[in-house]
């Protein structure tokens, strides 16, 4: 397994996929369209162009970008997207989405009932698709529920929602930026004007101070984050920090959130800073 290097403002260097490439055993490039630590938005489409150039599929983890912006796989050059209904305001049901041709060609890796169309003694013919790769009971409920909540977003504009967001982190890392003890997560020289390339989250830890300690007062506070690695602990080693506090934003988020952020942690600073 190889990976793309992140340089220090949290991009991909994208000038070390072609050797990556270079010898033809590279089969799949797995991808976060929209980056749980950073907010970051990779350049997908750019990644996919140079993978299929060389023969490779494109996997794509589209569980932060598809509720916060609008996304369009074959526009990305998506080979398979994966995401969660749970962050849109909708139950948790996972979606896989896959270019037909690849799906069809793909056998099952799960059997029960609906997946199959004909049972012999020495063969069996697998249903269509997508129903070869839903075996068993289906998520009844929780597909009702992922439709509802498809339809509130769509309602709201997904347009509107990422515009939204945008304003929301571009207000978030100019407080942020009124504590000095405050780093921001891939934000190169110390900066916080990032949000041009950032939606929906923010990490950052404070010189001394542990983020889960920063996480307690916080809550104290009635101030949410989250601390830890956010399940990506080989990005927090690639930073050279233990972990980070990530705040994010959503349609249900206002100044007025990002302001109590900020109250918060300038008592975490009172209270630990050194």
């Amino acid at each position: 397994m190889a990976y793309i290097p992140v340089s220090d403002a949290g991009e991909l260097e994208l000038d070390a996929l072609p050797p990556l490439l270079a010898d033809g055993r590279t089969k799949v490039i797995a991808c976060s369209v929209m980056s749980n630590v950073l907010g970051a938005l990779p350049p997908v489409t750019q990644v996919a162009a140079m993978a299929h150039a060389a023969g490779a599929l494109v996997v794509m983890d589209g569980a932060q970008a598809v509720p916060h912006q609008p996304v369009d796989v074959q526009a990305l050059g998506a080979d398979f997207m994966a995401f969660s209904g749970h962050k849109m305001c909708g139950p948790g049901v996972g979606i896989l989405w896959g270019r037909h041709e690849l799906l069809e060609a793909m056998p099952p890796f799960l059997y029960g009932g609906d997946m199959i169309r004909t049972v012999k003694r020495d063969y069996a013919k697998w249903n269509d698709v997508p129903y070869k790769f839903e075996a068993g009971t289906p998520a009844i409920a929780e597909s009702i529920g992922l439709g509802a909540a498809v339809d509130f977003l769509t309602a709201i504009g997904m347009e509107a929602i990422h515009a939204h967001e945008q304003e929301i982190v571009a207000y978030a890392l100019a407080r942020l930026a009124e504590l000095p003890t405050v780093h921001v997560l891939g934000s190169g020289d110390g900066g916080h004007n990032l949000a041009q390339e950032r939606s929906g989250v923010v990490a950052f830890w404070m010189d001394g101070i542990h983020p889960h300690d920063i996480s307690a007062i916080l809550d104290a506070e009635g101030v949410c984050v989250r601390a830890g690695h956010h399940c990506a602990q080989p990005l927090h080693d690639r930073f050279n920090v233990p972990a980070s506090a990530r705040a994010s934003f959503y349609i249900y988020n206002d100044k007025d959130d990002v302001d109590a952020l900020i109250k918060a942690l300038h008592k975490v600073v009172r209270v630990l800073g050194r």
